[in-house]
């Protein structure tokens, strides 16, 4: 387990600095301690004589838990990268894990969730947030409602995610200041904004950027972007809202 805090750490900095060469860098070796973690579950695991965890080769790289880590390190990678619009970055991670591991790089599959274009119709969460994250990270105008949109499926991507600890502070600091400019200046193009203001000004009091104020925040500006929530997801959202 010290291996496996030892490797997450740079892959969480690179995380939360947006650090494209420190990820590119650290990768593989996240990949492998998670591949070994994975192999000892299983009963499969084989480390080399002195202890160390194997590398992977090129078949293990095509492996499917191998490409699930992969694909959810960029994923947050990406994440991170668009809440700072910080388009360069994540080109640059592209490049990096091209030059080391060739066109069919781990996380490829990731990758092409952020290459969309504009037209395409999202079928699933991973859909919708590479299409939101290539939006931002190419400064793209965004509308109140896809300020929300792009709050409740990056929730739900960083909830699911190894990173969810890298990625809730971020996003929760994003949905403030997006939040708090679009109640100031941007009124007029909320729903009945004298009604829908001051519920969203509430939410926005709490001074915790944790998963719960983004949750709440999100519930109070449901109204003011004319969304319609199902009685589960509605349930979904108070179910993070509510503090222990």
């Amino acid at each position: 387990m010290n291996e496996v805090l030892i490797r997450k750490d740079p892959m969480n900095r690179s995380i939360i600095e947006v650090d494209p060469s420190l990820f590119s860098s650290s990768l593989t070796g996240w990949l492998e301690v998670t591949a070994h973690v994975m192999a000892q579950r299983a009963g499969k695991a084989t480390p080399n004589p002195d202890g160390s965890i194997p590398k992977l080769s090129k078949s293990d790289l095509n492996l499917t838990g191998v490409k699930t880590i992969a694909d959810d390190s960029i994923f947050a990678f990406g994440i991170a990268a668009a809440l700072k619009a910080d388009k360069a970055a994540f080109d640059k991670v592209e490049k990096d894990l091209i030059a080391l591991y060739g066109e069919n790089y781990p996380g490829s599959f990731a990758f092409w969730h952020f290459k969309q274009e504009p037209d395409a119709k999202p079928e699933t969460l991973e859909d919708h947030v590479g299409m939101i994250g290539k939006t931002l990270m190419e400064d793209g105008h965004f509308e109140p409602k896809d300020t929300w949109n792009a709050g409740v499926r990056f929730l739900e991507k960083a909830r699911k995610s190894n990173f969810k600890v890298e990625l809730i502070g971020p996003l929760a600091a994003w949905v403030r200041a997006q939040w708090t400019t679009i109640t100031t200046q941007l009124k007029s193009q909320l729903v009945k904004p004298e009604e829908n203001v001051p519920p969203i000004k509430e939410a926005l009091a709490d001074p915790r950027n944790d998963e719960s104020f983004i949750a709440a925040l999100l519930i109070s500006s449901t109204l003011a972007v004319d969304m319609e929530l199902t009685e589960d997801y509605q349930g979904f959202l108070k179910s993070i809202a509510r503090r222990v």
